[in-house]
């Protein structure tokens, strides 16, 4: 029997899709495409579609535009693993591919986290240096003016909530700018396994002190909204705020009010909520804050590569390996128990 797998449209990711899809259908799979994606609507597949799509697949294969729920997972008595080309895998429920013992394989290569590191910290310089204030000044042919207005990155506090592998490579860039501190809040982390030279603190700390701040953690249940109006009050009236995570991160209401209070001096987001962003959302209104439309990471040398991680992590799968890149390894025991039962049967 083929191996048959599906892979969910995705508009943003739709060169990289398809050239997956054409590598296993010419290593013979069986590729069942999914249903097209409305921008800005995260797709969930209706009862009538996941019998027709998923009903007998070996390995799902989704993005961020996609929401998974337990049904999907419990369609196919064959599925033995998700598989995200992206880092992120927000669009399923981990907990719930654990209880299943379903392996999650992602795309976490380095021309993902570290590109994604690199431009979080352009964003920080950015923001410091005004940029875009320097750039009107030209298009205006304005004076230069009498008072600067741009910072230095060197000498300033700058705090990370969360500090996974983008966390961890934006640390390790920041060292060359000579920070006053880095300050990290992640429970996960311990004196003994926290990056060396980085100073642990609780979240309020971190906001307090911080000159900027960056998020670096997925998006569940605890974090939906962790930035909300009172941590955004506590935050330096002069501080940059950065987010190059996930959308729903940061109350955008709570922002768009305190921004409009001249509440922080410049805030950097390559997510949002709803994305695209609405043509007339506030954000958009705010000169202090500077928008990309999820792109910021997104790389010639990434895109070469995606393809052909996905594919790899698929057919390791299928061979009863792990994939090269695993979200939750811990469930590997269940997995191989659940892998044990389907050849049984």
């Amino acid at each position: 029997m083929k191996p048959k797998i599906y892979i969910a449209q995705d508009p943003v990711l739709a060169d990289v899709l398809e050239s997956a899809s054409t590598k296993l259908s010419d290593l013979g799979w069986d590729v069942v495409r999914g249903p097209a994606i409305v921008p800005g609507v995260p797709l969930r597949l209706s009862a009538e579609q996941r019998q027709t799509l998923l009903s007998d697949v070996d390995i799902i294969v989704a993005s961020s535009r996609s929401r998974l729920s337990e049904e999907d997972l419990d369609a196919s008595s064959r599925l033995r693993a998700l598989v995200f080309p992206t880092i992120g895998v927000d669009a399923v429920d981990l907990e719930a591919c654990g209880m299943r013992g379903l392996i999650v394989g992602n795309g976490a290569t380095p021309e993902n986290f570290l590109a994604m590191s690199e431009a979080t910290v352009m964003l920080m310089l950015v923001l410091l240096y005004k940029l875009h204030t320097s750039e009107r000044l030209l298009h205006e042919n304005a004076k230069r003016p009498q008072q600067m207005y741009a910072r230095m990155l060197r000498g300033r506090t700058v705090g990370l909530v969360g500090s996974g592998r983008i966390g961890g490579g934006v640390i390790d860039r920041l060292r060359a700018f000579e920070p006053a501190e880095i300050l990290v809040h992640d429970p996960f982390l311990t004196p003994e396994t926290a990056p060396e030279g980085v100073c642990l603190v609780d979240r309020d700390a971190l906001l307090v002190q911080s000159d900027v701040i960056s998020l670096h953690v997925p998006l569940n249940a605890q974090t939906r909204g962790m930035i909300g109006e009172a941590e955004l009050r506590k935050m330096k009236r002069d501080a940059i705020l950065v987010n190059t995570s996930r959308g729903g991160l940061i109350d955008e209401d709570a922002l768009v009010e305190v921004m409009s209070e001249g509440h922080l001096s410049g805030v950097g987001l390559d997510v949002t909520e709803t994305e695209p962003l609405p043509a007339d959302h506030p954000l958009r209104g705010l000169d202090r804050v500077v928008l990309t439309p999820h792109i910021l990471g997104h790389t010639i040398d990434l895109y070469s590569i995606m393809p052909e991680v996905l594919v790899e992590n698929a057919t390791r799968l299928m061979d009863g390996d792990l994939p090269k890149y695993t979200r939750n390894l811990e469930v590997e025991p269940v997995w191989r128990e659940r892998l044990a039962n389907m050849q049984e049967g």
